[in-house]
């Protein structure tokens, strides 16, 4: 049984070696197999995958604590089990029975599943399925998964929506896929995130579900519904990486100096001001995001999917996080001088990778904007609540 504990004892066990694929992974573009093999024999992928599929599912909290973990030995270790783990539960838990035995074959290793869920392809019936093509971006940890993950509109007439409202999620062998080697990136280097091409490829219905359908087996956190499940990856990720900038530039504040004979980090006023006001901010950007994932698990575990105002309330505690923990890397990184800017001092790789991090679109600022126009249209004037008590 892979339980958090387990986890977190694993990865501190195997830290040097997640730091030095960090660096490796720098050159290669991608995680280095050795390390890809690591996370296997920790069960890192399956994290979300349902237990009669043979994964071992945690809850979404214990999910961010091995996140979060793994993030502050490397970032791109963290990645890919994330990816992993987020890919490989949704083929687990939505794919209809058949299909999820297909990937989820008994008997045979688990495999890890790489893509994501943005419509860029199309879709054309056919009896039995559909003939997809497309080019998908983002598909990181593609060079160590056998199976990919997609997403396309089907064409217009066909199923219970016009094409333009309705998205198909299908998934398919990467061998019937042309993988692009395209990742030439500033940050999330080594995160091997390529483009995946499928050309007039025949994907059964078995392989195929409807985006926003109930899933088929996992249990409660299956009954979170998107994007609840997925909104535990990226911000635990951001926070691990900020604790360990955090620790690096105070590691380094006692050491260095801007001029010769000039005042430490460690002494200057201002820099003692910007780290006791940097750890405040994680910590509460942290404590925010774990709120809303817990009032959603908790509304899972009672049986319901949690509403649109909890999943967006999730969603934007989820900006927030990666945006705070990119600003606080961005100043912290300032004091550390010209030494800090060789590709060789690990704050630079923090912060190109927080930089990154934003730009994921499950991260995008259209949620604050979702927010707000809920604030407005939920809104209730306090005279209006006073006269409403006293009916």
């Amino acid at each position: 049984m892979t339980d958090r504990d387990t986890l977190l004892a694993a990865i501190r066990s195997h830290r040097a070696e997640f730091e030095a694929a960090g660096d490796q992974a720098e050159n290669l573009r991608t995680l280095p197999g050795d390390t890809v093999e690591t996370l296997r024999a920790m069960g890192a992928f399956w994290l979300k995958t349902p237990a009669d599929l043979g994964g071992t599912p945690l809850s979404p909290v214990d999910f961010c604590d091995v996140i979060e973990e793994l993030a502050y030995a490397d970032s791109s270790t963290a990645w890919a089990a994330m990816i992993g783990a987020g890919c490989g539960g949704l083929a687990g838990g939505w794919l209809p029975e058949a299909g999820a035995r297909r990937v989820f074959a008994p008997g045979s290793p688990l495999p890890v599943v790489a893509g994501q869920l943005q419509p860029r392809g199309t879709g054309r019936p056919v009896e039995g399925g559909y003939v997809v093509s497309g080019r998908w971006s983002f598909a990181s940890g593609i060079m160590h998964a056998s199976w990919l993950i997609g997403a396309f509109h089907p064409q217009p007439g066909v199923g219970p929506a016009s094409s333009s409202e309705r998205i198909v999620i299908f998934v398919l062998p990467k061998d019937q896929a042309e993988v692009i080697d395209n990742w030439q990136v500033a940050g999330l280097v080594g995160t091997g995130s390529m483009d995946f091409q499928v050309d007039e490829q025949f994907v059964p219905d078995e392989m195929t579900y409807d985006l926003g359908v109930a899933a088929v087996r996992g249990g409660d956190l299956f009954r979170l519904g998107m994007p609840a499940f997925v909104s535990n990856e990226v911000p635990p990720l951001c926070i691990g990486m900020a604790r360990r900038a955090l620790d690096e530039i105070t590691a380094l504040s006692g050491k260095t100096a801007r001029w010769p004979g000039g005042p430490t980090l460690s002494e200057r006023p201002v820099f003692l001001k910007e780290l006791g006001r940097a750890e405040v901010r994680i910590s509460a950007a942290r404590l925010v995001h774990r709120e809303t994932v817990q009032v959603a698990w908790a509304t899972a575990q009672e049986g319901n999917v949690p509403d649109s105002a909890q999943q967006l309330a999730l969603t934007a505690a989820s900006v927030y996080v990666v945006e705070t923990c990119a600003e606080v890397i961005s100043d912290l990184f300032r004091y550390g001088g010209g030494r800090v800017l060789s590709l060789t001092n690990s704050l630079q790789r923090h912060l190109r990778n927080a930089l990154a991090a934003r730009q994921h679109v499950a991260v995008s600022e259209e949620f604050y904007e979702a927010a707000g126009r809920l604030r407005i249209q939920s809104y209730v004037a306090p005279e209006e609540k006073r006269q409403e008590a006293r009916r």
